[in-house]
């Protein structure tokens, strides 16, 4: 059992991801780049506005089950899901044509990566990390 400090810790860290992937995304594809990119198809633009929007509100559904409910495990889980689709778009992006960076954009580069895979290493360690530290310390019921 960890204790009220630990999760306290633990809770401000998940918050942190949390705000991260709910809501950077939409400051960052909120230009001509991406949402308001003149070359998208009108459905192109509603499947971006489409993941946007999921992916706030999946945010605000794990703060309420972290702040609220009082779960932990569930909002980590969330997280890891919103960080391992990245992964999944990112490792298969040459079977569908995509690319991280637009030609018309910026590439941001942090340390030396591509903004998003830098980003997105954090996420992962963040909820990977939180993930571990609440199963370590999880003991199995005994009958």
């Amino acid at each position: 059992m960890q204790s009220t400090r630990t999760i306290l810790i633990l809770k401000i860290i998940v918050t942190t991801g949390t705000l991260v992937y709910g809501i950077v995304p939409a400051i960052a594809d909120l230009n001509e780049t991406h949402l308001y990119n003149p070359d998208w198809s009108p459905h192109a633009r509603v499947h971006g506005a489409w993941f946007l929007f999921f992916g706030a509100l999946m945010s605000f559904l794990a703060l309420f089950l972290l702040w609220i409910r009082n779960d932990i495990v569930l909002p980590i889980v969330i997280g890891l899901c919103f960080v391992a689709g990245f992964w999944l778009a990112f490792l298969t992006s040459s079977f569908y044509g995509g690319a991280l960076v637009d030609p018309n954009g910026v590439e941001a580069r942090i340390l030396g990566l591509e903004s998003n895979v830098f980003v997105f290493s954090v996420l992962s360690v963040v909820f990977g990390g939180s993930l571990y530290v609440v199963l370590r310390s999880h003991k199995p019921d005994t009958k």
